[in-house]
């Protein structure tokens, strides 16, 4: 079977400030005369300034707008909609975010033909938490579009009946277990309008996957929908090419989904049923199918069970049991970077990896916004840290400040070796370190610098 995909040849493209170019990214415009804030923006081929248009707001949460609208350019075309995104990153604080995302949003509505009753917010990681949040707090939002998180509050959302989310995740998504559980709270829930997974940890999903969030949510507004066929046929075309690249689960998934999506819309779904059974008797597909279900309770078993000892160790300081902790994520990189043919065992690996880097960091921050915590405890889950993220320089700095606290001065140069190791170069942090004053000043701090760094403060 052919579909044809609507995909459009789309160039990211310079250009001056005041220049409106249609069918193009248009990466970086000034948002007002002297400003250093850009944003990226994508107008549809046919933009007149004379009508209003959907508009998508995407917050992309590391700055990176413009690779956000170039993945939403078909998603574009195909529904007549303004992609904007702001080129800056998410603020950590989600109330300053907010007030932000406010702002920006209220200073592009002279510049554009804004449609302000078919708003669509989207985003990821941070950035889905500001448009879930913003949206449930603005009763004037069409839709949402939320990548690898959320934030649902299901009680606010009985006041807004048309408020309506589609929701995106990765396989391998540093948030997979929380996505999980929201899928398995909320998935059937009236104001989903979909939720998606999809293969990898991709910040901003495949184009399809954007595009079918997109024609998810107009679909919501109303049964007798002129351009439905049209959004059908370019979802049936991405399935395909799912299959095409590979990821037959992917595929079986997303096209799966297609008969909830379109059942009100499309008379004949023929063609989707068709495209589920060669999926179906895709050799690739069921063998993968059937690895991914003998993986799968294996692993929902180790993650409770780390989550439990890594829980229990950090509360009570268990040194002893680092090594165990060192053995298992030695254990799950072998998994990852194995050439084995089991690729839903890799994916459990990356799966089980992230979650105890997520649980260790989440547990690090909680213990450090304890003044009443423990040393040993302060102590134990940032050496902890070193273990499951050691290319994050933060574990080591303050293993090397509470164990100078504690008066081991030999962990202490021992993490500040292992730190300088990794090719950590910032010279005048390692002078600043809380609690380090009499070992800082020591011969064996000094050379240990010297050695890395070329050069010492006191030595």
């Amino acid at each position: 079977m052919r579909y044809s995909l609507f995909f459009f040849l789309i160039s990211i493209v310079a250009t001056a400030q005041n220049t409106l170019n249609r069918g193009v990214v248009i990466p970086s415009v000034q948002m007002e005369k002297g400003s250093g804030m850009t944003h990226a923006v994508y107008l549809p081929r046919d933009y007149d300034e004379q009508k209003s248009y959907q508009t998508v707001f995407f917050f992309e949460e590391s700055g990176k707008g413009a690779a956000a609208v170039q993945q939403f350019t078909i998603a574009a075309e195909l529904t007549n909609s303004i992609i904007i995104a702001p080129n800056a990153p998410v603020n950590d604080s989600l109330q300053v975010a907010l007030s932000e995302s406010s702002e920006f949003i209220n200073d592009l509505y002279p510049n554009y033909a804004i449609d302000t009753s078919r708003i669509i917010l989207a985003g990821n990681g941070k950035g889905a938490l500001v448009a879930c949040s913003s949206a449930i707090l603005n009763k004037t939002i069409a839709g949402v579009i939320a990548v690898d998180d959320a934030y649902i509050d299901i009680n606010l959302l009985r006041s807004l009946p048309k408020l309506k989310f589609v929701i995106l995740a990765g396989d391998e998504s540093r948030n997979y277990y929380k996505m999980d559980r929201l899928e398995s709270l909320i998935g059937k829930r009236d104001f989903i309008a979909d939720f998606l997974w999809y293969e990898g940890d991709a910040a901003i999903p495949d184009a399809g996957y954007l595009s079918a969030a997109v024609t998810a949510l107009m679909l919501t507004r109303e049964k007798d929908f002129p351009q439905a066929k049209a959004f059908y046929e370019n979802d049936l075309a991405f399935g395909d090419l799912l299959v095409k690249r590979q990821k037959h689960l992917a595929a079986f998934d997303f096209v799966g989904s297609l008969k909830a999506k379109y059942k009100f819309h499309i008379d004949d779904l023929s063609a989707q049923k068709e495209l589920l059974k060669e999926i179906r008797r895709n050799r690739s597909f069921r063998a993968k199918r059937n690895q991914r279900n003998a993986v799968q309770e294996e692993e929902y078993f180790l993650a409770q069970d780390f989550e439990y000892y890594l829980n229990e160790d950090t509360t009570n300081a268990f040194f002893d049991n680092l090594g165990w902790w060192s053995y298992q994520m030695d254990e799950l990189d072998a998994k990852i970077d194995s050439t084995a043919t089991n690729g839903q065992e890799r994916k459990a690996a990356v799966r089980l990896k992230n979650y105890i880097q997520e649980l260790t960091e989440s547990n690090a921050q909680i213990i450090e916004q304890n003044v009443a915590a423990p040393l040993a405890q302060k102590l134990y889950v940032n050496v902890l840290r070193t273990l499951v993220t050691p290319k994050n320089p933060e574990g080591f700095l303050k293993a090397i400040s509470y164990s100078a606290q504690e008066g081991d001065e030999g962990a202490a140069l021992f993490y500040l070796e292992e730190l300088l190791k990794m090719g950590y170069k910032d010279y005048e942090s390692l002078y600043a370190l809380e609690g380090t004053t009499a070992i800082k000043i020591g011969a064996p701090y000094n050379e240990i610098i010297k050695a890395y760094l070329g050069d010492s403060k006191y030595y």
